[in-house]
């Protein structure tokens, strides 16, 4: 009998809202657009490895909480930078515009039912 394959990779999320939802899915691959956010953050398109269930998940990713209705989950490829603060083990950018390809895309719909 073969071995059971299992997906060792890790998952990385966009949380967004559903007018960012809606734009996401429409573009093949994923197309997340680089913005500047609020703050001294860097520009980029942002992501995290935190899980749609973790407490507190909006407050922890310093987004409104209308911002965590919808998710995109995708294999990590590792080319992503950690965000430069304490906030670095979990959020992590790309300083321009991120395309996804399907081959790597693993979920996207509402965060409460992924």
């Amino acid at each position: 009998m073969p071995p059971i394959e299992f997906e060792i990779l890790p998952r990385m999320n966009h949380f967004t809202n559903k007018r960012g939802y809606n734009a996401i899915r429409a573009a093949s691959p994923w197309h997340f657009r680089a913005a500047k956010p609020p703050g001294d953050h860097e520009f980029g398109a942002y992501f995290t490895t935190l899980a749609p269930e973790t407490p507190y998940l909006a407050l922890r990713l310093g987004i409104p909480k209308t911002k965590t209705e919808f998710l995109f989950s995708f294999i990590d490829r590792g080319d992503l930078r950690p965000m430069d603060n304490d906030r670095g083990d979990f959020i992590f950018y790309s300083s321009h515009d991120y395309d996804v390809e399907e081959n790597r895309q693993r979920y996207n719909g509402r965060s409460d039912e992924s």
